[in-house]
């Protein structure tokens, strides 16, 4: 279980800041710290010869993420998705092709890979491009969609095979979305969970 979790919406100026608070109070003997980069660290340092480079891997690591460089990728591509730059997000991709079929944010989470990740706010520009290059989350994208209430990508997903399962509706219950519900119930979805309990999405709605 990762020390920390790492958010929906990164902010990479505010991570480097916080591996360079970490540095400085590893350097400085500061017990939590220090621990932090013992923790987290491969390799058994003498916290007093430290440097930035370590510092930034202790962070990623305690976020869950591998390393330093693969934390500033999913920052960059999850900065790209939310401007809707359909360029950046191809380079990225076209540059590192497995980012195509990872986390977006690098780490296991609801929000899924690139195209899922951009389903949830509704960049349609971005999914299509995704798409072209190799993109298979399409059924986990509609979920999001749905689940978001972004109803024009949720019938750019459909057009692309994906289709309402069993526990779709349960998304936008959660999330108190008759619009998403409505959407998905017109397209005979089951109003159930994935155990078949038909009395869950009304659970989940009160």
């Amino acid at each position: 279980m990762p020390d920390r979790h790492f958010p929906v919406r990164p902010n990479l100026r505010q991570l480097k800041r916080q591996a360079k608070n970490l540095l400085r109070g590893v350097r400085s003997g500061d017990p939590e710290a220090v621990g932090d980069l013992r923790r987290n660290h491969p390799e058994a340092l003498d916290p007093a010869h430290a440097i930035l480079a370590d510092a930034q891997l202790a962070l990623a690591r305690s976020y869950g993420i591998a390393s330093w460089p693969r934390l500033v990728l999913a920052c960059e591509l999850i900065d790209a998705i939310w401007r809707d730059d359909v360029a950046t997000v191809t380079r990225m991709v076209v540059k590192h092709p497995a980012l195509l079929h990872e986390d977006a944010r690098a780490v296991k989470g609801n929000w899924g890979p690139p195209m899922s990740y951009a389903a949830n706010l509704g960049r349609d520009r971005i999914i299509r491009a995704l798409r072209d290059l190799g993109a298979e989350d399409v059924q986990f994208a509609f979920d999001r969609a749905c689940l978001q209430g972004e109803l024009e990508t949720a019938r750019l997903l459909h057009s692309m095979g994906a289709r309402p399962v069993r526990d779709s509706v349960m998304g936008p219950c959660e999330t108190q979305n008759p619009e998403g519900l409505a959407f998905l119930l017109d397209l005979g979805a089951e109003l159930s969970d994935d155990h078949g309990d038909h009395m869950a999405p009304a659970a989940m709605l009160l």
